[in-house]
């Protein structure tokens, strides 16, 4: 598929499917490897071979299978099944078009998906972002503004950093503490469409999200550059939007590990933090983009700071679980409690995760652990002598019932519209106390 072009998201993942059909040889090293596979209680005593067998059926004529519906919607994203397939054939692409299928036929997406899907009022990010901030704290523009101003670089948040505000406040103090020349353009009125597909199967929704979002960019902004702080975003600007918008694609990508670190020399870091952290490399930009130096670079850079390894660690990277608590949460919650026993063998001191998505999925586990989680632009700010920002989603977790919660938050949500009545029935749903 390398080089090839396609005129719609939907053709690239036909030719996908086809690919898939006609070169792969039912080895299931694919499912015999996958992480997922040991923790389903419903295939973990099954054979590979016969799993992979039903998925290119299933892909091939529609025939369809109760093992095709859970491979495929408990997948973690992690891309660990890739490594594997003798083939070549971009496995985590093929599950994603699986899922494709399994909507057109009928299927209904595990419920939990729902809070993540863009453009509603009740949104996983939206929520978790009104109960932290006001709409007058926000430093970032939710849609275009009507006299845009030309902009040699674009921020581009997405959904979930604003759902982390005081990592994302320490990022942009960074960015103004180097003289950038940026606006900031998050969630509102446009989303990269990851939530919709490939997380949830949708590829109409996500390709006109994608078109519209691409061409309110250029016209309004007409960016050099794109700066992402999430890596879901930067996947479906880096790895999917060529493959379909190739002739509007004229603006340079950088995630923010990247970007920084190759401006290094335009940050004076001034104050030693001296603290020891372990870092857990993002499946995306590890696995899909190969990058797992940018973090570190920055990491060693600031001063008085210490660098220890988890046992996986680099490309073999353990899965947050952030994909399969929305899809299979029993699973997704395993993924995640392996990871944190992992991190607190080290005996560091904060667990370091560049990953918006991966931090809101760690949260929940951190309780009972003596170590804290924090972003690198958090790290980088304190030891420029920058401001540090309050974790109110960590106080969230800390409290010991949903109105408490209410209570510390009833300013911040009120002020975005959202009603007591409304917090009742979701918090319970987003901190299961």
């Amino acid at each position: 598929m390398s080089g090839r072009k396609y005129s719609s998201y939907k053709e690239l993942y036909d030719d996908l499917i086809h690919q898939a059909v006609e070169e792969c040889v039912l080895c299931g090293e694919c499912v015999s490897n996958c992480r997922m596979f040991p923790l389903n209680p419903m295939l973990k005593d099954k054979d590979p071979v016969e799993i992979t067998e039903k998925i290119i059926d299933f892909l091939k004529d529609g025939v369809s299978s109760e093992e095709v519906y859970t491979l495929a919607f408990g997948c973690a994203g992690c891309g660990y099944c890739n490594d594997f397939c003798p083939q070549g054939i971009d496995v985590l692409r093929m599950v994603e078009a699986t899922k494709i299928e399994l909507l057109k036929r009928g299927e209904k997406l595990p419920e939990a998906i729902n809070f993540v899907l863009p453009k509603q009022r009740i949104n996983l990010f939206e929520i978790l972002a009104a109960l932290q901030t006001k709409p007058s704290e926000r430093r970032w523009l939710r849609k275009i503004p009507p006299q845009p101003k030309k902009t040699e670089n674009v921020v581009f948040l997405g959904c979930s950093p604003p759902a982390l505000p005081h990592n994302t406040f320490a990022f942009l103090d960074i960015l103004e503490k180097m003289g950038l020349d940026f606006v900031t353009l998050a969630g509102g009125e446009f989303c990269c469409g990851t939530s919709s597909c490939p997380a949830a199967g949708m590829v109409r929704e996500s390709e006109e999200y994608a078109r519209e979002l691409v061409t309110a960019l250029k016209e309004a902004f007409s960016p050099k550059r794109l700066i992402f702080d999430c890596t879901g975003c930067y996947r479906q600007f880096g790895e999917y939007y060529p493959e379909f918008l190739y002739d509007d694609m004229d603006f340079e990508l950088k995630f923010y590990t990247q970007f920084f670190s190759e401006n290094l020399d335009k940050i004076n870091f001034i104050k030693p933090v001296e603290k020891t952290v372990t870092l857990h490399d993002s499946c995306v930009l590890a696995r899909r983009f190969k990058d797992t130096e940018s973090p570190r670079k920055l990491l060693r850079a600031i001063p008085g700071l210490k660098l220890v390894e988890m046992e996986h660690n680099s490309g073999e990277t353990l899965c947050c679980g952030g994909l399969a608590n929305m899809t299979n949460p029993p699973l997704g919650q395993k993924l995640g409690h392996t990871l944190v026993e992992e991190a607190q063998k080290t005996g560091a001191d904060y667990l370091v995760d560049v990953c918006p998505f991966c931090q809101l999925a760690i949260y929940p586990h951190l309780k009972g652990y003596s170590f804290g989680l924090r972003d690198i632009a958090t790290l980088m700010n304190e030891s420029m002598g920058g401001r540090e920002y309050e974790n109110k989603l960590e106080k969230y977790w800390r409290c010991g019932s949903v109105e408490e919660i209410i209570e510390k938050s009833r300013e911040n949500f009120e002020a975005n519209g959202y009603t007591e009545e409304e917090m009742k029935n979701i918090l319970p749903l987003l901190f299961p106390l």
